[in-house]
């Protein structure tokens, strides 16, 4: 029988050139050898320009242009039939030989998604605001917007033809970007890279590739003087908050070092939890600290904390989101710092604390969506049964609210480490169990904290 090679497999299976059984989110082969699955879908390689002149880059470009105006066209028949065509936002949004299909998913991303994975509410939703009106300049980013709001509809419909058109439109995004990324308006490149960063982690993909790299190579390529509209700082922004959190899941230093100076979402009224947000990403670069310097930032971070405390005066969402943070931002602090968790009466009194702040925002507000980092810290914390039911409720909520399946892996893995920390109390009386460790070990990915 002759051998034919596939390119399905996962990605340490290809590399090491062994036959993959493709079982999902980790294939057999890795895990019974112990290895680490690199995962399937797109990859991305992200490699400085070469030294081409600009005007052979610039034909280059306009016959990859040329080559890259198709749309993605559904060919299910089931997909055609799973709702009407819904007019999208203004009528310049989107080209008018945009497909039906393509309408119908952009409405869902502009009506739905958008609205969920923005803190800020319509009509001011910087989602809203800075990319729909991109929408119809790249072809990669209608595209990834596509695959974004066609995972969620799977959910939704229960549907696998979605499941489908997604990877379709992923696939899509990923070559567009490729034959653009050296030509194209630096601020669309970015906006791609980082909606293809939020699908990851929203829809929990493995994908393998590391985003936020890919970011920073557009951002230097551009020069960070170059970043100066309003447009530009809300992109710079979402790429700081995924850098900070994602230096969190992965235990190392954050990527980049803006400093603050870029509000989360562009918005001048978030610039509170942008100066949080800042002192959890100091609290990262602590591990690469050496050990004898260690104090010195604790001490340091400890005093901004206690600085932030709003203790006296009524407070709205946005208050009680930033105190949240800064209770977990103290938990975050003390594990790093000290390595000290539950059952210290310090760590229970910030988990106590963090999640008493987070229930009083109703679920259904804007800021519930960047309240998963510290609803994830204070809940792992937790010893007592009725705060772990008051996490376990909440997630449902979430879930009930906006039906991401990051929600649900999010509380599998709460759940995982309460099993780890219970059954290490119970072994030797204390819990020095890092809960990010655990399930970067346990799991062999990071948690997702966005």
């Amino acid at each position: 029988m002759p051998f034919s090679r596939t390119r399905t497999g996962c990605y340490t299976c290809r590399e090491d050139g062994y036959k993959c059984d493709e079982q999902k989110p980790f294939c057999g082969r890795c895990i019974r050898l112990q290895k680490k699955c690199q995962g399937y879908g797109v990859r991305l390689r992200w490699q400085p320009i070469q030294g081409e002149p600009k005007s052979k880059r610039t034909k280059k470009a306009r016959q990859q242009k040329e080559c890259s105006t198709e749309e993605v066209i559904p060919t299910s028949s089931t997909c055609e039939s799973t709702g009407p065509v819904v007019r999208f936002g203004p009528p310049r949004t989107v080209p008018h030989n945009v497909h039906p299909m393509n309408h119908f998913l952009l409405n869902h991303w502009s009506t739905t998604l958008a609205t969920m994975v923005s803190m800020v509410s319509t009509p001011h939703n910087p989602f809203l605001v800075h990319l729909n009106p991109m929408i119809s300049h790249s072809i990669a980013l209608r595209s990834v917007l596509c695959s974004i709001a066609a995972c969620h509809l799977a959910i939704l419909k229960n549907e696998n033809s979605f499941h489908t058109l997604a990877t379709r439109y992923r696939l899509a995004a990923v070559s567009s970007l490729r034959q653009t990324i050296q030509t194209e308006n630096p601020e669309l490149s970015l906006a791609v890279i980082l909606m293809l960063q939020v699908s990851d982690r929203l829809f929990t993909v493995d994908s393998g590739v590391d985003h936020l790299s890919g970011a920073k190579a557009i951002i230097n390529q551009a020069g960070i003087n170059s970043w100066n509209s309003s447009r530009a700082s809300f992109l710079l922004s979402l790429c700081s908050y995924h850098d900070i959190l994602a230096s969190v899941s992965r235990g190392k230093s954050p990527v980049f070092e803006f400093d603050g100076k870029f509000p989360i979402e562009g918005m001048e009224s978030m610039k509170e939890l942008t100066s949080v947000l800042r002192i959890v990403g100091q609290i990262s670069r602590m591990r690469d600290q050496d050990p004898k310097h260690l104090d010195a930032w604790g001490y340091a971070v400890e005093g901004i904390l206690n600085a932030l405390d709003q203790s006296e005066g009524p407070i709205g969402d946005v208050g009680h989101t930033i105190q949240a943070y800064r209770y977990a931002a103290y938990i975050y602090l003390y594990r790093v710092w000290h390595n000290k968790g539950a059952p210290n009466p310090s760590a229970l009194k910030y988990a106590r604390c963090c999640l008493a702040h987070l229930s009083l925002v109703a679920v259904d507000s804007p800021l519930v969506s960047a309240q998963v980092w510290p609803l994830w810290t204070a809940g792992c914390e937790s010893i007592d049964d009725d705060q772990r039911q008051f996490v376990r409720d909440r997630i449902d909520a979430m879930y009930e609210a906006r039906h991401l399946p990051s929600l649900r892996r999010i509380k599998q893995d709460i759940k995982d480490v309460w099993n780890i920390k219970d059954e290490q109390r119970n072994l030797i009386g204390v819990d020095n169990v890092d809960c990010i460790k655990a399930i970067l070990r346990s799991r062999r990915r990071e948690a997702d904290l966005t």
